[in-house]
C-alpha cells in the first residue's frame, strides 16, 4: 500500500493556500477572473495554486502524476492518468470559486492521492481558518489532532442533508417529488469542500463553522476533483456511498450522481425516496439491481 506523510502534504497545501490564494481573496482585479463556461469562473488564484501544488507534489512523490481541475479544463486527455497504475494526485485548487470571486469565505482546497483508481489519502483545507481534515487508508479521519466521527451516527441525530443546487429545484417541485413526512430536511450546500466536512462531528469543527451537521449528501455532478477527497474521508469514517445506479463511484469513469449516507440501509432508503428526481434527470433508466 502506498504510504504518505499526511502532515507533510498538509504543510504543502497550507503553504500554497497562504501564498497563492489568500493574498488574492477579496483583491481580485477584473482581469483576474475568466469564464470557462456558463456560471463557471476561474481565477488567477485557481491557476497559480494548481500550478504550485503540481510542482510541489511532483517533487514530493517523484514519478507521480497530477490531475487538476484547471489542467483538465485545458486538456481532457489529462484524465487518462486516473485509470493508470501510477500514483496520481487529484486537485481542486479552489473548490467554491464562485464564493471566492464573490468574497465569501466558503471555499477550500481539495486534494486526494490515488493509485489504481483507489484513493489512499485525502485532505480538505480551509485557507481562511487554516483547518485541514485529512485521512489515510485505515487510519480514521482527523482534524486538529482529534479523530472525527460521522454526525449521522450520533445518538438522536435528526435526518438532515445537503444537496446540489441542480437537484434542489427538482426535489422542491411537487410534480416531480411529492411532499411527505418521509422527506428529510435539506438545504443547498455551499460547495463540496464545505459540504463534506459537515458530515463530521467531534471535539473540533472544520473552519470554526457553527453550521448544522449533515447526515447525507445528494449530488448530480461528480467530477473527481470535487468528490474523491470527500468520498474517501466519508468512507474512512464508516459511511456508505454509491452512484445513482448503486455502484461504487469510479473516479476514472464516473457515471453521474452520488448519494452518501451513514450506512447502506440509509442509502437504500434515500435512493428509493429520491428515485423520482433521478428518473427525471436520467430518462429511461433502470434503477433496479
Amino acid at each position: 500500500m502506498l504510504k504518505i506523510d499526511l502532515h507533510a502534504v498538509e504543510k504543502i497545501i497550507r503553504e500554497i493556500g497562504a501564498t497563492e490564494i489568500m493574498p488574492r481573496f477579496r483583491k481580485l482585479a477584473a482581469g483576474d477572473v475568466h469564464m470557462k463556461g456558463k456560471d463557471d469562473p476561474v481565477t488567477v488564484a485557481d491557476r497559480e495554486a494548481e500550478r504550485k501544488l503540481t510542482e510541489r507534489f511532483s517533487d514530493y512523490l517523484p514519478g507521480s502524476m497530477v490531475v487538476g481541475e484547471e489542467a483538465v479544463s485545458a486538456d481532457k486527455d489529462v484524465l487518462v492518468h486516473l485509470g493508470g497504475d501510477t500514483p496520481v494526485w487529484i486537485i481542486d485548487p479552489i473548490d467554491g470559486t464562485r464564493n471566492f470571486v464573490s468574497g465569501k469565505p466558503e471555499f477550500a482546497v481539495m486534494v486526494a492521492l490515488a493509485q489504481k483508481r483507489e484513493p489512499v489519502a485525502s485532505w480538505i483545507h480551509d485557507p481562511n481558518s487554516g483547518d485541514t481534515i485529512m485521512a489515510e487508508q485505515g487510519g480514521g479521519v482527523w482534524l486538529r489532532g482529534k479523530r472525527l466521527q460521522l454526525a449521522a451516527k450520533e445518538p438522536g441525530f435528526k435526518p438532515f442533508g445537503l444537496v446540489g443546487s441542480r437537484v434542489k429545484q427538482l426535489i422542491s417541485d411537487p410534480s416531480i417529488m411529492p411532499a411527505g413526512p418521509e422527506v428529510p430536511e435539506f438545504e443547498i450546500g455551499s460547495c463540496a469542500g464545505f459540504d463534506y466536512p459537515r458530515l463530521f462531528t467531534g471535539e473540533a469543527t472544520f473552519a470554526n463553522a457553527d453550521t448544522k451537521r449533515a447526515g447525507f449528501l445528494f449530488y448530480r455532478h461528480t467530477n473527481p476533483w470535487d468528490h474523491v477527497p470527500g468520498l474517501f474521508l466519508h468512507r474512512e469514517a464508516g459511511g456508505y456511498s454509491a452512484d445513482w445506479t448503486g455502484r461504487p463511484y469510479d473516479m476514472a469513469e464516473p457515471r453521474g450522481g452520488l448519494i452518501l449516507a451513514a450506512d447502506k440501509d440509509e442509502w437504500v432508503r434515500l435512493h428509493h425516496l429520491f428515485r423520482p428526481v433521478m428518473r427525471h434527470v436520467v430518462k429511461n433508466a433502470d434503477w433496479d439491481w
